[in-house]
């Protein structure tokens, strides 16, 4: 019979509902193995509770590139984890109920608790070390784009299913599996400290490893310390160090330290990748053209031969930016929505610039890695999200320019918004100009240019759109091109009257 919990002592012959000890050995006799506290089962509910929110995070981060961040992939991808972890609970509570029975009648000796968390444990450190790979995941998207899988929502529930779902559900089984040591007396008063610690795991999972890792040590570093801890949580659950189990575990080290090391990041010329941003940065072979790619998507381009810039770049400086530079005229106030690599007007030095991005890291990195030098000192550099800064901002300014797009399928969808372009309108001078970088069809053949379209003329009704490159008007699934949307606050610009049959001032308006 066993002794209830005393102090920091636990036991491992605790009885699981009167059926038999929790650990029996092959010879059939019990073992009785003692943990020196009991606190060391907390710290296992909180590495489990950390776990389950960083890979949620983690996964939310890394599908950025592949997929966008709009509010539905978001939602499929936790979703992907509070079923799975609803579940989890509810079969981790007669797991080793069943483990008994299924055992007793085929006559083999029982697994632990111990073994059982172990064996999860591992399964889970073996999917997740693919599933939170940037490496892995850039070969499995560009599969699945291959067999004809192009619908991102479609995309990111196969990565769920395949990579978080299983983990997920067996991490969650924990907690109800470490309840099992515990006194049937002291149950009830323990599921509340299990409670909290799982949930101050999941706390410091979230808050943790986005503002402190993410941001300090980059995804891939965040990736390795996740894991990391379920390889200590299961060394920790061994017997012995020499068992098949840490040998699986030292295996999986191998796996994702080489998935996700420093000897990777450099051979994929990534500089940074951070909670918001993946940067590369790609180096022509005669060292004249270096091109910075946000997120899988080609971002900015710097080169000692003009022609070599993006074409929309080359589209707003010649036209927009290049009048302005003439010192003798007066400085002007240029604001851009959107870094990027803050070539926009980069040897300009007459105006005044503010550039806005999201990303805080963003100036340093291209300033490091990737521009000539150091801004002038006419650039300024403001770290906040586009949408809350024109929300706030009272300046007013002659040129702005929306470049938000994060990648080439995701723009932020609070800059698509007819509320964001009404605050950007209110920071224009008189006579000042709007102009929005929007990737989008040519020929309006799918329903978000159309649709941001109708919202951009909604608010600019007077704008102009100009589709940089050709244009094919029989091809009616062209791919996206840089479509330059330009409004000029002039005394006319809100014009909204019309010719009609009954009503024509057109003689007397020219």
């Amino acid at each position: 019979m066993h002794r209830p919990l005393q102090g920091k002592d636990i036991h491992y012959s605790l009885k699981y509902m009167g059926y038999m000890n929790l650990f029996v050995n092959r010879s059939g006799k019990h073992k009785i193995m003692r943990l020196n506290k009991t606190s060391f089962l907390f710290l296992v509910i909180f590495i489990e509770g950390y776990v389950v929110l960083a890979s949620e995070l983690l996964a939310i981060r890394l599908l950025v590139p592949f997929v966008g961040s709009g509010t539905e992939i978001v939602s499929i991808i936790v979703s992907a984890v509070l079923l799975p972890l609803a579940i989890g609970y509810h079969m981790g509570g007669t797991a080793f109920k069943k483990h008994y029975k299924k055992r007793t009648k085929s006559g083999k000796s029982l697994r632990s608790v111990r073994r059982i968390l172990g064996r999860n444990i591992l399964i889970a450190l073996a999917v997740l070390s693919f599933g939170l790979s940037y490496i892995f995941l850039e070969w499995f998207f560009l599969k699945m784009v291959a067999i004809g899988i192009q619908n991102r929502l479609l995309q990111t529930a196969i990565y769920c299913l395949l990579f978080l779902v299983g983990p997920v559900y067996i991490l969650g089984q924990t907690v109800p599996l470490v309840s099992n040591y515990f006194s049937r007396r002291k149950l009830s008063e323990i599921t509340g400290v299990m409670l909290f610690f799982s949930t101050t795991g999941s706390f410091f999972g979230s808050v943790f490893s986005t503002i402190v890792l993410m941001t300090y040590a980059g995804v891939h570093v965040t990736v390795m310390l996740t894991l990391a801890l379920l390889v200590v949580l299961n060394l920790l659950l061994a017997r012995r160090l020499a068992s098949r189990g840490s040998l699986v575990c030292v295996l999986l080290v191998i796996v994702f330290v080489g998935l996700n090391g420093n000897v990777v990041m450099k051979a994929m010329h990534i500089v940074s990748d951070n909670a918001y941003n993946t940067v590369q940065i790609g180096v022509s072979r005669d060292k004249q053209t270096k091109t910075m790619v946000l997120n899988r998507s080609i971002a900015s381009r710097v080169s000692k031969d003009p022609n070599e810039r993006l074409h929309y770049i080359a589209y707003i400086e010649d036209n927009f930016i290049t009048p302005l530079m003439v010192e003798s005229s007066a400085p002007r106030d240029i604001l851009v929505l959107g870094a990027g690599g803050f070539t926009l007007g980069l040897y300009d030095t007459n105006n005044n610039y503010i550039f806005v991005d999201i990303d805080p890291s963003l100036k340093e990195v291209a300033e490091a890695h990737f521009l000539p030098g150091e801004l002038a000192k006419n650039k300024h550099f403001v770290p906040a999200s586009a949408r809350a800064f024109v929300r706030s901002e009272t300046k007013k300014y002659d040129l702005i320019v929306i470049d938000t797009y994060t990648n080439m399928m995701a723009i932020p969808m609070e800059t698509t918004t007819q509320e964001f372009l009404r605050d950007t309108k209110k920071l224009l001078k008189e006579n000042g100009v709007v102009v929005a970088n929007i990737l989008s069809s040519p020929t309006f053949s799918d329903i978000f240019t159309a649709r941001y379209h109708n919202t951009f003329t909604s608010v600019f009704p007077t704008s102009t759109r100009q589709i940089i490159g050709t244009i094919d008007p029989w091809n009616h699934k062209p791919p996206v091109a840089n479509a330059i949307y330009s409004f000029y606050n002039t005394a006319h610009a809100h014009e909204d009257a019309i010719y009609t049959d009954d009503k024509n001032s057109y003689s007397l308006d020219r």
